[in-house]
């Protein structure tokens, strides 16, 4: 007798615990659907916020960081007929990377605004143009300088304003800002950064001085200055479209930062008006 109710009574705890199993398996699978319903993400599927077009290319922005990205951007090599023209190939390239059917030649001769390069005056000082406000002499030949942000920026928005084509695109100043917070705010969305640095992001110099010719300011020239187009980035460094070197060419985050940092944190960026 003993044995038999002992037995009834393991069939009725086994019963009682295999109805528990079953019930939390099902509220655990009722939880998972749930997250998997209204959080993607946490279950490894990268959340999708929203999608955008940028010079033809689709993209999603992910709720998860992005460890790396390279956008395809138009590549021009300066270092035959712009051997100083660095700042209208590097805004050409990004031009037509949303489609603008500009050369380099016409945004030279149409819109770049040109000044004198540094000459000596009668007193034997050297004096040239503002280049934040012209490029100081030609930029296809070798005795051109190089000019800063703000000359390219009002040449852009010449540009813009003069075309048809151009209407959906403005010109965004993102001076001041990191390289990080460049690719976090602009090539993370699909648009490269025309930005200022040196070649081959080599530590930047004070290479001379020279007085602006209409306001007689002192003016001290960083070497070796350089611009070009911010196109992506790893977990080392940067990669860009080098109107000097190539294209989807690679620089450590040390150098660029410093080359960056050294020519003022200097940037433009192209972007699409909704």
């Amino acid at each position: 007798m003993e044995e038999r109710r002992y037995k009834r009574q393991q069939r009725r705890k086994r019963r009682q615990r295999n109805r528990l199993i079953i019930l939390t398996a099902g509220a655990v699978i009722l939880v998972l659907l749930f997250l998997w319903l209204c959080f993607p993400g946490l279950l490894g599927q990268p959340a999708r916020i929203g999608r955008s077009t940028a010079g033809g290319v689709d993209r999603y922005r992910s709720a998860q960081p992005i460890k790396s990205l390279v956008l395809d951007a138009p590549f021009l090599d300066q270092r035959e007929e712009y051997p100083t023209g660095c700042e209208s190939v590097s805004a050409v390239m990004a031009l037509q990377y949303f489609g603008v059917e500009v050369g380099v030649e016409e945004f030279i001769d149409g819109y770049l605004p040109l000044g004198s390069a540094p000459y000596e005056d009668l007193s034997g000082r050297l004096v040239g143009c503002d280049p934040r406000k012209a490029f100081p002499g030609d930029p296809r030949t070798e005795g051109g300088w190089g000019c800063y942000a703000p000359v390219i920026e009002k040449a852009l928005n010449d540009l813009l304003s003069n075309r048809s084509d151009t209407s959906r695109l403005t010109v965004e100043n993102a001076t001041g800002k990191t390289l990080p917070e460049l690719c976090t705010e602009y090539v993370a969305k699909g648009i490269p950064v025309i930005l200022w640095a040196t070649m081959g992001m080599d530590p930047p110099e004070e290479y001379l001085s020279f007085f602006i010719e209409d306001t007689g300011e002192e003016f001290r020239w960083i070497y070796p200055m350089h611009c070009l187009l911010l196109i992506g980035w790893d977990e080392d460094g940067y990669f860009f479209n080098d109107p000097a070197a190539g294209k989807n060419q690679f620089y450590s985050r040390e150098a660029a930062g410093r080359a960056y940092d050294g020519l003022g944190r200097q940037a433009l960026a192209l972007v699409p008006v909704d």
